[in-house]
């Protein structure tokens, strides 16, 4: 009995911290800082950002994924695929959809080369502004 009572702490307590979205970006963030040059900053960033929105906590997303591309510019890929979760989160959970067309330019202007997310993000730009 005491065996299936610890597991099952163990289990709430992997749950709590696996469900706080915000303390695992948090950590990851405070991982980055301690860690900026290491190159897998930029995707553990990413990660938490995606763990966020997955989660559904849009601001924390949002929040990170800015950080993604504030800090780490240059990671192209990274970075748009984080600006397109920003719009995508932008046009479908807020009253101003159409503020989603900052993130997306982002990636047209900057990010040309990255072809898949150039991709997804016309077909947002053109939900967004033309209904399709």
């Amino acid at each position: 009995m005491k065996k299936m009572i610890v597991v099952a702490v163990i289990l709430i307590a992997i749950f709590f911290v696996a469900l706080n979205s915000s303390m695992l970006a948090e950590q990851a963030e405070n991982w980055v800082q301690a860690n900026p040059k290491d190159p897998n900053a930029p995707m553990v960033l990413y990660d938490a950002a995606r763990w966020c929105d997955i989660l559904g906590d849009n601001q924390k997303a949002m929040s990170v994924y800015m950080e993604v591309y504030q800090k780490y510019p240059e990671q192209g890929e990274i970075c748009a695929a984080a600006l397109y979760y920003c719009a995508d989160i932008q046009a479908s959970t807020t009253s101003a959809p159409k503020l989603a067309n900052t993130y997306l330019e982002i990636i047209f202007n900057q990010y040309p080369t990255v072809t898949e997310w150039n991709i997804k993000a016309k077909q947002l730009s053109d939900q967004v502004n033309h209904g399709i």
